[in-house]
């Protein structure tokens, strides 16, 4: 048993309409175990069982794995996908099954599923989907449940399971509770290393909370700094920031040794504003041993840019991620394969 590192094919490559047989040729090139898309539509946009075929010979032939995303299981948000809608004629929980069984037929059983988006054009709390105002994000949740138990008959007829990502909308602790009530046979963790950040969480301590959970990672890194209204995440290559993945791969480990993780990098800074009274609000689960750990990290963050062992966050940030991809992925994957080669992990 391995865990194995693949590469997200929507942050990590920057073409994305190549062809998936050649997207999966770039992978293993650039030395990866296998490859994330986001939904079977990568390797058909109509799941046409012909072009599915010809993607699963070809990562068979290139000894790659296929990893595969489900898109949005929250139904106050499904219509922001209308391509999905198309696949089952209007009918979305149609469009996720035909999803599932597709996804079977090439191997993908452990599927990545999402509560919300990032809404880039709106401004402050309004791009993440639990700040609503015409739906509570708690009905949120219980519109999900009920939509992801609905799909409990094809996800056991098909052996597949919807794995909830640590998105930047939702907890840790919000997704084991859906777990406990639809059930882990079904739904499971995809654990973002670096997006539960953004919702005041330790990713070492969201590791041990979900470690029986996890079927998938997105390995991301981050650095934190100050601000007016509390901590600014900046994404970093993964082994450049402050995720403490030793920690993380050993607690993991005994429960899934076989982990997928997928190399997901881009730039960008998100806000945790432990500073503001509404922010604090709407995260009843938020603990003060995880806030003081994300400023003890900010701190040594802060530290080491004064220092210069860290490039200042506004000057990192200023060149494009092409002239930086490169170099970025390059370093995570080494990062990655040395210390899980440390960890007899790999």
């Amino acid at each position: 048993m391995a865990m194995k590192i693949g590469i997200d094919l929507h942050h990590g490559f920057l073409q994305e309409e190549v062809p998936f047989t050649v997207a999966l040729e770039k992978a293993k090139q650039e030395g990866y175990d296998g490859v994330y898309g986001k939904s079977p539509m990568v390797a058909s946009k109509t799941l046409d069982p012909v072009e599915l075929k010809e993607a699963a010979d070809t990562a068979k032939e290139l000894g790659l794995y296929i990893d595969l995303g489900i898109g949005r299981v929250n139904p106050f948000n499904t219509n922001e996908t209308p391509e999905v809608w198309q696949l089952g004629g209007g009918d979305y929980k149609l469009s996720v099954e035909k999803m599932l069984y597709a996804a079977a037929s090439i191997g993908a059983k452990e599927l990545i599923g999402v509560t919300a988006g990032w809404k880039g054009e709106h401004k402050g709390y309004h791009v993440y989907d639990r700040f609503r105002t015409d739906v509570t994000w708690e009905e949120q949740l219980r519109a999900t449940a009920n939509f992801l138990k609905s799909l409990k008959p094809v996800l056991l007829d098909t052996g597949t399971r919807i794995n909830l990502e640590t998105h930047e909308e939702i907890t840790s602790h919000e997704i084991v509770r859906l777990i406990e009530e639809v059930g882990d046979d079904i739904l499971g963790v995809a654990f973002d290393t670096a997006n539960v950040f953004a919702r005041g969480e330790d990713p070492v301590a969201v590791a041990t909370r979900t470690a029986p959970y996890v079927h998938q990672m997105h390995a991301k890194d981050c650095i934190l700094f100050f601000s007016d209204t509390g901590l600014i995440r900046q994404v970093k290559p993964v082994g450049q920031g402050i995720v403490d993945y030793h920690q993380i791969f050993s607690i993991i480990a005994p429960h899934q040794p076989d982990l997928h993780m997928q190399i997901e990098d881009h730039k960008g800074y998100m806000n945790i504003d432990i500073f503001v009274e509404q922010w604090r609000n709407s995260h009843p689960d938020m603990s003060l041993r995880d806030i003081a750990e994300l400023v003890r990290l900010a701190r040594i963050c802060e530290q080491r840019v004064a220092e210069g062992s860290l490039p200042h966050p506004a000057i990192y940030e200023q060149p494009a991620y092409a002239e930086q991809r490169d170099e970025r992925l390059g370093f995570a994957g080494h990062y990655l394969r040395t210390t899980l080669s440390e960890l007899g992990l790999r």
